[in-house]
């Protein structure tokens, strides 16, 4: 085998190699914002407790800055 075809074939097998990363990056960022999509409900859920929670606590402040 000469030098140019190997040059050839390492530059086929780096550019496959090259691919089949980008495939896979693509497939895990996916699965992401697919798990991401899918937590999004009790996400906000959580969200809005703890801001339930911060608002009551704030009106609790609130007018027991005023009673005194």
């Amino acid at each position: 085998m000469g030098f140019w075809d190997t040059f050839v074939r390492v530059w086929q097998v780096r550019t496959s190699v090259r691919i089949q990363r980008g495939i896979e990056s693509y497939l895990d960022e996916q699965k992401r914002v697919n798990e991401l999509k899918a937590n999004i409900p009790s996400i906000l859920n959580e969200l809005e407790k703890k801001n339930d929670a911060w608002k009551n606590e704030y009106e609790q402040i609130k007018k027991n800055d005023e009673n005194k």
